[in-house]
């Protein structure tokens, strides 16, 4: 059964390769002198960080449009990324939240969360289904000045299938 299931997963994953479901920015199209998406701080210091918006480095992972999945999903290699760049123009300290789904027997992939020299580390939880989007305060982030940062998710471990899907991460001005 495990065999047929991985067989299947690497079908589904050669398929999905053929097929175009939605632009993404690639890290080599952004290279080449194209600005990459800058996302704003808004007016309440919040900075929502969509799925929509990542730029993808690697292989598998990509940005699902469907409206059930509007996800960061096929996080099936563990050498893949993701990372959004925004600015902010009222720093402080924030709380990181994050939205995310896995799917049954995939949880407990290890993955960093990295802004500059600050690292949180999550452990993957299992939502008992890839679109069970639970929402996760995951830390904190100190972010001293105004000015351009870039955030990087970065997984460790993959024990199970996929990674996970990621909807969005959400920083939040934190209490004193």
């Amino acid at each position: 059964m495990k065999k047929l299931m991985t067989s299947c997963l690497k079908f589904l994953a050669a398929l999905t390769m053929a097929c175009t479901l939605a632009p993404c920015t690639k890290a080599d199209e952004t290279d080449g002198g194209k600005e990459k998406k800058l996302v704003q701080q808004a007016s309440d210091r919040t900075v929502s960080l969509h799925a929509r918006v990542a730029t993808v480095h690697g292989t598998t992972v990509r940005y699902e449009p469907q409206p059930n999945k509007n996800t960061i999903g096929y996080w099936t290699q563990v050498e893949d990324w993701v990372s959004w760049d925004f600015e902010i123009a009222k720093p402080g300290r924030f709380k990181v939240e994050i939205l995310q789904g896995c799917g049954k027997g995939s949880g407990d992939s290890e993955v960093d969360f990295a802004v500059g020299d600050q690292t949180l580390k999550v452990t993957v939880k299992d939502t008992g289904g890839f679109q069970n989007f639970e929402n996760r305060a995951i830390g904190e982030l100190k972010l001293e000045k105004p000015g351009r940062y870039t955030l990087k998710v970065k997984p460790k471990t993959k024990p199970g299938v996929a990674v996970m899907d990621l909807r969005e991460v959400k920083l939040s001005p934190a209490r004193p």
